[in-house]
């Protein structure tokens, strides 16, 4: 008795519905993802021969650009909201540091209004952020 042998077919794996999952998983992903625009002021800062200290994970950041706008945490602040501004991050802790980060162009006023204001709050601990002098 002999078995006859059928042709084989060769096997072909149709691609295409993969592609056109992995081409809608890519739109989705691509419609879906946030991109976080970074913000941050751009300040000139006086130079200094101090070190730099490590910075804290608790502490308040109030920022003075050139044109004499305050900026607390990165965010705009109104004059008359800064006391309260300051008050709720440091939730009323008046040993929270205070990083002091004023443009070198800034008007001497508007430093010496937030200082002012840090002791009104009682804040003893006031730092004043600059850059590495050169040598």
């Amino acid at each position: 008795m002999k078995l006859r042998q059928r042709r084989r077919e060769p096997v072909l794996v149709d691609i295409t519905p993969l592609v056109d999952v992995v081409f809608l998983m890519l739109i989705f992903f691509m419609v879906s993802t946030s991109f976080s625009v970074s913000n941050t002021l751009k300040l000139d800062l006086p130079a200094s021969h101090a070190t730099q200290q490590n910075r804290k994970a608790e502490q308040v950041v109030i920022s003075i650009d050139a044109q004499g706008q305050l900026y607390v945490q990165e965010e705009p602040v109104a004059d008359a909201d800064l006391y309260r501004r300051i008050l709720n991050i440091s939730k009323g802790d008046p040993n929270m540091p205070v990083v002091l980060r004023a443009d070198g162009s800034s008007q001497h006023k508007r430093v010496v209004y937030v200082l002012d204001t840090l002791r009104e709050l009682g804040m003893g601990k006031i730092g004043i952020a600059t850059v590495p002098l050169d040598k």
